[in-house]
């Protein structure tokens, strides 16, 4: 449950240059895609620059398109963000810590990150991008494909790279 990841997107201007967001808990694949794409289908309604502009909003204690605006968190500072997730937050000495501004970093840097997985949402063809901790892209896949009750809930990524093909395979049609 403590798989910590990166969510974000890339800039356009420089596409190896990340700006993501961390999210503490829940950070596998099975987790966070079909999460990913219930927030674009819900809080921003289709609308992938809604959906990156949702998640680079906060870091997060995990994202849960199940959230409401009275969920309720045991944590000073946190507060729920309906339709997207609890936000994260920190203290020191009793007292509420500023909110972190959006991390930056080249993708190739990626193996200095503390996260097993980095998501890029594109907002041009609505899809995520999955890298592992080291910033290998291993698949992207369509939000609107991963999607219940479709028939492609499964999330079948809409592409493999060259190296997935020598990463542990899960069941068919499941990310890692």
């Amino acid at each position: 449950m403590s798989t910590h990841c990166f969510v974000g997107t890339t800039d356009v201007a420089n596409p190896h240059l990340v700006h993501a967001r961390f999210v503490l808990l829940d950070g596998y694949p099975t987790v966070v895609v079909p999460a990913l794409a219930a927030i674009w289908a819900g809080h921003a309604r289709r609308d992938a620059h809604a959906l990156s502009t949702a998640i680079l909003a906060s870091d997060w204690e995990y994202l849960d398109p199940a959230i409401t605006a009275t969920t309720e968190s045991g944590f000073a500072g946190q507060r729920p963000v309906p339709g997207v997730g609890m936000t994260f937050a920190s203290t020191t000495d009793g007292a509420i810590d500023a909110a972190e501004p959006v991390t930056v970093f080249p993708l190739s840097h990626a193996r200095h990150l503390d996260v097993e997985w980095i998501y890029l949402i594109d907002p041009l063809t609505a899809t995520v991008a999955v890298h592992t901790d080291d910033g290998q892209h291993l698949a992207r896949y369509r939000l609107a494909g991963c999607l219940p009750p479709s028939p492609d809930a499964t999330c079948t990524p809409a592409s493999r790279s060259p190296a997935a093909r020598h990463a542990p395979h899960q069941a068919a049609g499941a990310p890692r």
